[in-house]
This record gives structure tokens, C-alpha cells and sequence, in this order.
């Protein structure tokens, strides 16, 4: 009786003139690595025309801080601060740990050979920051996300972006500083953390289901962006919600309100991060499966076919499990919570609730 090699069922039959890698026939088989290098490359197209069409616009200056009677509180300013110097260096060590560094050391990769190449933590990073140009799809059709005009910014790119409705809001103050971040450290950040956290939970309950520990990394996230958010929203006003779904809203009507929709879309965008950063974990060859069939391209074009599979993914995954669902519920959305002037459009305030 012979024994099952699982080994065997990758190995080729090689000869002098045609060789196959051990790699090329675990992950060359498959894998979605084409499709989703595809829509990178156009997503990082379009995101490019947008930024270089806004920094050569009238539009590119700080937003405009409203007159009115409300003006924000000397601690709010700090704490608002805080973050924005906390977020950028959090951004920074992102940036230094898993983008520069791979690329600086020589690291031994799946293969056994040392070499100097971005990991799947480092693409991330660039994915998150590439598909950060979908923020401003946030106030594309209605205003339902505020910005505070005290924060650092030069304005917003929306209108250069698709499916900006004409006459809809398009100055308000985009931060340059907590808001780019941010795509890195709830999606990036916490995959990190949650399969950082997956081997002592499978050390303690060996026999855990795969459901079981995905619904932990669920639960995790969310309570992980609920406390965060809040705590950004509730000291800094830095940006609110001022238009959202009321059945889903905590504190509705006032500045603070939360629709907790929020973090349930976060929390699911995060995990997915957290499954492909799982299953590359336990993939022979390190790859996720965004990556695998990056391999069908020429050698010289594999590393850089990997690299806009993962943006593709980033960028994909952020517009279809954030954003349209979070547009959706708040344009038809309606708890109204109160804007003070700082956190008000510049582009006009009948531009708030249009109908």
C-alpha cells in the first residue's frame, strides 16, 4: 500500500531544455494576480490624474473656516493635534518597517534565497495609501461626511474624481495628516495585530474552528475602531457624520453622532486584510491569493505584477465593503446631526441635504 505524497502532486517532469520551478507549479496553476494587477494599474491612473488635476486647480488651498458663532475649543485644537502628529508618525513607522526596510535588508523569502524585496505587509501599506484617493468618494453625492476646517489640509480632490455630482460639496478639509493614515492602520495595522494574536489563541484552543477564529478577528476590529474613532471624534471633532442611517445611529442629532454601521464595514474591510494576510501565512511560497499567478508574467515584470495585484485588491475591497455601502445608508439616511461652523462645506450649505 503506498502512502500519499503531497509533494508529488507538484512535481513536474523536467528536461535540459524545459525546467519548471517548484514555485511555478504550487502557485502558476492559479491565482488572481492578472485580474486584479489590471484594476491597480488603472486605479493608481486615475488616482494620479485626480491629485495632479486638483494640485493645478483653484480648488487646492485650505478649505475655507465658515463664519458663524461656534468656535472650537482651545483643548479640542490640542487633542486634535495629538492626532495628527500621533497618526503621521504611526504612518511613518509603517512606512519605515514594512516598505523601507524589507528593501534595505537582504531577507531570506520562501524559496530559501536572500534577497531585498517588499513583503505582503509593505504592499499593503502602498495599497492603503493608493486607495486612500477613494476618500473622496465620501462626499461625492451628498455631504455625510464632515471634515474640520482646523485640520491640515489644501482642500479635496472630489471633483476630479468619477461620479461627483455637479453642485455637490467640494470644499471642505480633507486631512492631510490623520486621514491617510488611517487606511493603513485599520486595514495594514490590524491585520497585523490579528494574526499576531491567532497563534496564542490556537496554542489555547487547538481545536478552534476556522469560523470560530475569524469571528474573534471580527470582534476584535470592531470594538478596536468603535473605541477609536469615538475617542477621535468626541476630543478633536476632527470629522463627523452629519448625515446617517438613523436606526444604526448612537447619539443621534448631535455633533458626536455614530452610525455603528461604521465600524461593522470597517471591521469586515479589516478582516478581509486579515484572511489574505492568513492564508499567505500558510501559503508553501508566502502569497496571498491576490497574488498568486504573478508568475505567468516575464521574471522582470513578476515583482511589479505583485505589487498592483495587491493595490488592485486594497483599492477594490475599500470602494466595495466601505464606501458604497457607507454612501448608500447615509444619502438615504435621516438623522441630521448638528455641524458647528468649522464643520461646515465651504462649497455652501445648501449643499448639506440636497434633495
Amino acid at each position: 500500500m503506498s502512502s500519499y505524497d503531497p509533494e508529488q502532486s507538484h512535481r513536474t517532469e523536467e528536461t535540459p531544455l524545459l525546467t519548471r520551478s517548484k514555485n511555478e507549479t504550487l502557485s502558476g496553476n492559479g491565482g488572481y494576480a492578472t485580474g486584479f494587477a489590471a484594476f491597480g494599474l488603472a486605479w493608481t491612473i486615475m488616482s494620479l490624474q485626480a491629485f495632479i488635476r486638483w494640485i493645478a486647480s483653484d480648488d487646492f488651498h485650505p478649505a475655507p473656516l465658515m463664519e458663524g458663532d461656534d468656535k472650537l475649543a482651545t483643548w479640542r485644537l490640542v487633542c486634535l493635534r495629538l492626532i495628527e502628529a500621533t497618526s503621521l508618525g504611526v504612518l511613518i513607522g509603517f512606512f519605515w518597517f514594512c516598505v523601507f526596510s524589507p528593501l534595505r535588508v537582504p531577507r531570506v523569502g520562501p524559496d530559501g534565497i536572500r534577497k531585498r524585496q517588499l513583503t505582503l505587509d509593505g504592499r499593503f501599506v502602498i495599497g492603503g495609501m493608493i486607495a486612500w484617493a477613494s476618500d473622496a468618494f465620501l462626499n461625492c453625492q451628498q455631504y455625510i461626511f464632515s471634515w474640520n476646517a482646523n485640520n491640515v489640509n489644501m482642500g479635496v480632490w472630489t471633483r476630479f474624481m468619477p461620479f461627483h455630482r455637479e453642485g455637490g460639496p467640494r470644499q471642505y478639509a480633507e486631512s492631510l495628516l490623520w486621514g491617510p493614515p488611517m487606511y493603513v492602520y485599520f486595514c495594514a495595522g490590524v491585520a497585523l495585530m490579528a494574526c499576531a494574536a491567532v497563534k496564542p489563541i490556537r496554542r489555547r484552543w487547538p481545536s478552534i474552528s476556522k469560523m470560530t477564529l475569524v469571528t474573534i478577528i471580527w470582534i476584535g476590529e470592531f470594538i478596536f475602531d468603535f473605541v477609536v474613532e469615538n475617542i477621535i471624534i468626541w476630543t478633536s471633532h476632527g470629522y463627523g457624520y452629519p448625515k446617517t442611517f438613523a436606526p444604526l445611529t448612537l447619539w443621534a442629532g448631535q455633533t458626536e453622532q455614530f452610525p455603528i454601521y461604521e465600524s461593522i464595514l470597517v471591521a469586515s474591510l479589516g478582516s478581509l486584510y486579515t484572511q489574505m494576510r492568513l492564508l499567505a501565512l500558510e501559503d508553501p511560497n508566502g502569497l496571498s491569493p491576490v497574488e498568486k499567478g504573478h508568475e505567468r508574467w516575464p521574471r522582470w515584470l513578476q515583482g511589479t505584477s505583485r505589487t498592483f495585484a495587491v493595490i488592485g485588491f486594497c483599492a477594490f475591497a475599500t470602494v466595495t465593503v466601505y464606501h458604497l455601502p457607507l454612501n448608500w445608508l447615509g444619502v438615504i439616511g435621516t438623522s441630521k446631526g448638528y455641524l458647528p461652523s468649522y464643520m461646515l462645506p465651504g462649497s455652501g450649505v445648501e449643499s448639506l441635504y440636497p434633495c
